[in-house]
């Protein structure tokens, strides 16, 4: 079984959305399991669904809104948690993008054989989760994949359970996929392979002090979640080098222009063409490792 695995980071998976640009432009799509968390769940959607266009179009043209990002909310979030002034407007993104601009093509999507999986975490156990998108309303599903700590203010429910951003516990969704059947692994990250994952600085902390003095477990969450990706990177690596090669990787020669969130619409497409060319210059080795000839 072959699985795609795609690390999310906001909008430095504007390198994820490029790459899978550059597979769908080539055919390149053939996979059994896919799992993806935080700003790639919605782009794995498209992906998916087999809508490049759209998610092209999401990516370059939507992102870049002052009503999205919100940075004037920025001090209001240093003294109190409202969901009327995310910093991260996840409710605009969702519901006003995803549903009513460009809808995603709901059959197409469940009829692909290639099975999804986004991750969310659990709050307050802190558990990660993968949500299938054929149990629920994919918006409803996609919401609290999205939901990051601080940058939108509390968690969100689905059935009387709430989540948070599911790299909030683990920044790399390999869970996600099928346990013993996954054979062959392709993986997107959006940070170059030696750039490890390192929980929120003194800054951050300080910003959210709110958010994290009501769910101060989630602080400690993201300090584990830095060393289980860098050991998830490791055991990556260590695939990636068996003969046959167990595992692909995918990343950035250097850290994108986009580090989190802009609104520097350049630095977004700047972002998404690293992720495009970066497949155009492994085609070979992508086409080798999928079985697909050169």
């Amino acid at each position: 079984m072959l699985g795609l695995v795609l690390e999310g980071g906001a909008m430095r998976a504007g390198f994820t959305a490029g790459a899978l640009m550059a597979l769908m432009d080539k055919k390149l799509t053939d996979f059994d399991a896919a799992a993806a968390v935080s700003a790639s769940v919605p782009t794995l959607a498209y992906f998916a669904a087999g809508q490049r266009k759209e998610m092209e179009k999401i990516w370059r043209d939507e992102l870049t809104s002052p009503k999205l990002v919100c940075y004037q909310n920025i001090p209001a979030a240093s003294f109190a948690l409202s969901t009327k002034r995310p910093i991260l407007n996840v409710d605009r993104l969702v519901y006003d993008i995803f549903q009513k601009r460009y809808p995603l093509n709901r059959p197409v999507l469940l009829a692909n054989k290639m099975a999804c999986r986004f991750s969310a975490a659990t709050v307050p156990e802190g558990k990660q989760i993968f949500f299938d998108p054929t149990e629920s309303d994919i918006y409803d599903v996609i919401r609290p994949c999205l939901a990051v700590p601080g940058f939108y203010p509390a968690p969100i429910s689905i059935n009387g359970s709430e989540y948070v951003d599911g790299g909030t516990v683990n920044p790399l969704p390999l869970p996600g996929l099928p346990a013993g059947k996954t054979s062959r692994v392709l993986v997107i990250l959006t940070k170059p392979i030696d750039c490890e994952n390192e929980p929120p600085n003194f800054l951050e902390r300080a910003l959210f002090r709110r958010y994290f003095h009501k769910y101060d477990w989630i602080l400690e969450k993201l300090w584990e979640a830095a060393q289980i990706y860098n050991s998830q990177v490791s055991l990556l690596e260590e695939m990636a080098r068996e003969n046959p090669s167990r595992a692909l990787i995918i990343c950035p020669d250097k850290m994108p222009p986009v580090k989190f969130v802009t609104l520097d619409r350049k630095k977004i497409n700047r972002t998404i063409d690293l992720g495009y060319e970066k497949v155009e210059e492994l085609e070979e080795n992508i086409r080798r490792f999928l079985g697909k000839g050169v």
